[in-house]
């Protein structure tokens, strides 16, 4: 029997398996304590600005092309076999950025049955399918957090059990959100150091942050080599608000 290449205690067909199921893949303590003090280090030399649609969100874009720490993790986790696996094809870099969050909750995004803006067209930007026993993703993405959050006050991240597979739209089904989907919701604790192979077909969001802590974390997004990406398409402020962004404001509160 041929010997499975294993990561963070799972093989690849169980990693396939929790991935295709849940929609993310939690991969602990996947940088060590003087990986993360690199990462830190890094963040603060960046110019971190309010998010368009998430004031109380600072974000940091192009992380990857830094001749620093956070490019070399780029070129890891695009490397990496976990992302390899589950983009299927060979990978390039889609998106890259650093984010803080002081305060307030994060809405509802990504979701590969959501409407784009202004009509009926599905956003398929961020499907997933299997075939032959293979995984394949148009948009992986994958979150590092830099700082422990591991209560509601904290802002814990939060996503929509099975909205990667779902065929209509969460925004449109549930016009309360997360307040009238209470069975769906689930969220994670997650420590400094831990990652996320996110599909970004699920529905994720966070919970309000009233604590005084931080809540930082990288992200880099990966896609087959074929795929383009929204800067490339000559994306404006306004046509951001197109793509996998929900099509109306998430309404109701955490509880």
């Amino acid at each position: 029997m041929t010997n499975r290449v294993r990561h963070a205690g799972y093989d690849e067909q169980q990693i396939d398996y929790i991935y295709d199921s849940r929609g993310l893949f939690i991969y602990r303590s996947f940088l060590s304590d003087e990986e993360i003090a690199a990462a830190k280090n890094c963040c603060g030399s960046l110019s971190f600005m309010p998010e368009v649609w998430a004031p109380e969100q600072l974000r940091a874009s192009d992380i990857a092309n830094r001749p620093d720490y956070l490019g070399e993790l780029n070129v890891r986790l695009r490397d990496h076999g976990i992302t390899h696996r589950l983009v299927g094809y060979p990978a390039r870099l889609l998106e890259s950025y650093a984010l803080d969050r002081k305060c307030g909750r994060l809405d509802l995004h990504g979701g590969a049955s959501e409407f784009l803006v202004g009509g009926e067209t599905i956003d398929i930007s961020a499907k997933s399918w299997v075939q032959h026993q293979r995984l394949y993703s148009l948009r992986l993405k994958v979150i590092i957090y830099l700082d422990d959050v591991l209560d509601q006050n904290a802002g814990r991240f939060l996503y929509i059990e099975g909205s990667h597979k779902a065929s209509f739209s969460f925004h449109r089904a549930f016009r309360g959100g997360r307040s009238t989907a209470h069975e769906l919701t689930r969220t994670l604790e997650l420590r400094a150091g831990d990652a996320i192979w996110l599909n970004e077909a699920l529905l994720h969001g966070a919970e309000s942050k009233i604590s005084q802590g931080r809540r930082r974390l990288l992200a880099y997004s990966y896609g087959p080599a074929f795929m383009s990406n929204w800067v490339e398409l000559g994306a404006t402020s306004a046509s951001q608000d197109k793509g996998y962004f929900p099509v109306e404001t998430e309404q109701g509160s955490d509880g």
